[in-house]
């Protein structure tokens, strides 16, 4: 996602104390067996969000707190990524503001050296305390989303996270090897705009969200379900997470895990 090393950021510290190190791109389905086209940090397996979750020392009734550092666009993905992995409904939460905000406000960091958990490292597979995982809800796949994109009469609404340049295929895709364009029917909610500018770790006010998607087409209310994409899966889950802030049930929206990374890679979707 970017050239920073997180861990590294993270193991030399500062940190909120006690904080654990959470990556969406480790703790995620990698390899042929799960994921054969080899695409960006899509959801983990059950028995891999609980090995994590052991590792961290996270158990089901713990209550969970995501931020990030000044900049970090991944929070949003790991907070859907706890909900939709089976963390108990009220015990996660996604902080506003980053972490830079937390110190300027007093907050209590921790500066020792630690180190953080690898996949690679855990036992997946085996016996976990963590008793909540599941395998990954209000997620679509490719064949569903099609499916919502072909139908004539469509239950469904799918909304798009990239830039209007990206969605109206007037400026290249940043992974190399994906067609241009959008999916039918699609609309647009570029997620900078549901975010404080000049921070990608807030959102705007309850009235403003409803706004900016309502002068995009979205009825935030609607009773049809409403399907997130965005580029790999990432910001997708800004639009998913701001939707329900501004009150709609989360159970009725959903994050296209693939988005166009899987999309725009294949030779026979349909594109707008």
């Amino acid at each position: 996602m970017s050239d920073r090393d997180e861990r590294a950021e993270y193991e030399k510290g500062p940190r909120i104390a006690g904080a654990r190190f959470f990556h969406i791109d480790d703790i995620s389905s990698r390899g042929s067996a799960v994921n054969p086209k080899d695409l960006p940090h899509m959801m983990p397996s059950a028995s891999l969000f609980a090995a994590a979750m052991d590792a961290m020392n996270v158990s089901s009734g713990d209550h969970v707190i995501i931020y990030g550092t000044e900049g970090c666009m991944a929070t949003s993905r790991a907070y859907y990524t706890f909900k939709a992995m089976g963390h108990p409904e009220g015990l996660v939460h996604l902080m506003q503001g980053s972490l830079k905000e937390w110190q300027e406000r007093g907050g209590k960091v921790d500066t020792d050296p630690v180190k953080a958990i690898k996949a690679a490292d855990l036992d997946v597979g085996g016996e976990t305390k963590y008793d909540t995982a599941r395998r990954a809800s209000n997620i679509y796949a490719m064949e569903e989303v099609l499916e919502a994109a072909t139908a004539d009469d469509s239950d469904t609404i799918i909304i798009d996270a990239r830039s209007a340049a990206r969605f109206n295929a007037e400026a290249p895709e940043p992974r190399p090897g994906l067609r241009m364009g959008h999916i039918p029917g699609s609309l647009n909610v570029p997620f900078n705009d549901l975010l404080e500018s000049g921070n990608v770790t807030k959102f705007k006010p309850v009235d403003e969200l409803r706004t900016v998607f309502n002068n995009y087409g979205v009825d935030v209310d609607t009773d049809k379900k409403i399907v997130c994409s965005c580029g790999s899966g990432v910001t997708a889950c800004v639009l998913a997470n701001a939707l329900e802030v501004c009150g709609r049930d989360p159970s009725q929206t959903y994050v296209y895990d693939g988005s166009w990374a899987e999309w725009g890679g294949e030779e026979d979707t349909p594109i707008a």
